[in-house]
């Protein structure tokens, strides 16, 4: 019997032998809310975050050339962030997979970075449930490992890269608190959309972009916050 998820399982390079557990993962909060019983995907996110962060922490620190504990903290921060999860559950089209309530969705529940993300690490804790280590590492190496940022770049190439993570990096190294963005405007028709997103930082908005997709938009707002934050360092160093 053909699975109604293989062109997610193929996506994810990982065949579930326990179908369940990836619906399981797939069923958000407020579908169990809505339907009055059965179980949601919060205890497969709690043992995922685990799962991500030790397979995390284990690639840094078998990098060559024994990366500082500091640097270490940094790099599996940028990994596990909410952006950089919510980013992976786009490229997954978890959204289009993602069981909700009719109220969630209809509020755009399906493109929600807090959803998308925690999707991310449920999917993460099924496929270790499913697979074990080798599974879960296997996904790790195929979808995640690539988005680290290289600990030698230049920080303006790493900006030009990655500008939502070199803003998490800058913002965790410093305050150990993390930006957030919010699509604030949608212009024009429906076929030619330009979206306009907002980074805030503890309350304040600190830059914007406009783009034609989401994920660029808040590209471009990080550039600019990221640009704003440096100066005020640089205007307090001074």
């Amino acid at each position: 019997m053909n699975s109604p998820f293989r062109p997610l399982e193929k996506t994810l390079g990982h065949r579930f032998k326990k179908r369940g557990l990836l619906e399981l993962a797939l069923t958000h909060p407020s579908h169990r809310h809505e339907q009055g019983e059965g179980v949601d995907n919060q205890r497969l996110e709690f043992l995922g975050d685990a799962v991500l962060g030790m397979l995390a922490a284990e690639t840094l620190y078998a990098r060559p050339g024994e990366l500082p504990e500091g640097e270490m903290t940094q790099l599996r921060s940028a990994l596990g962030n909410r952006h950089t999860l919510a980013d992976i559950g786009r490229a997954w089209e978890l959204g289009e997979w993602l069981r909700f309530g009719k109220g969630e969705k209809e509020s755009g529940g399906s493109d929600r970075d807090s959803n998308l993300a925690d999707a991310v690490e449920a999917v993460i804790g099924a496929i270790y449930l499913d697979g074990g280590w080798k599974a879960a590492n296997k996904l790790f190496v195929l979808h995640i490992l690539p988005l680290c940022p290289d600990p030698d770049a230049e920080p303006q190439s790493r900006v030009k890269e990655n500008p939502k993570g070199a803003l998490q990096e800058f913002t965790q190294a410093r305050w150990q608190s993390s930006p957030d963005y919010d699509i604030v405007d949608e212009k024009g028709p429906a076929h030619e959309r330009i979206y306009v997103a907002a980074v805030t930082w503890k309350g304040e908005e600190i830059g914007r972009g406009e783009a034609r997709s989401k994920r660029s938009a808040e590209a471009r707002a990080a550039r600019v916050a990221l640009d704003c934050l440096r100066g005020r360092e640089e205007e307090e160093a001074s």
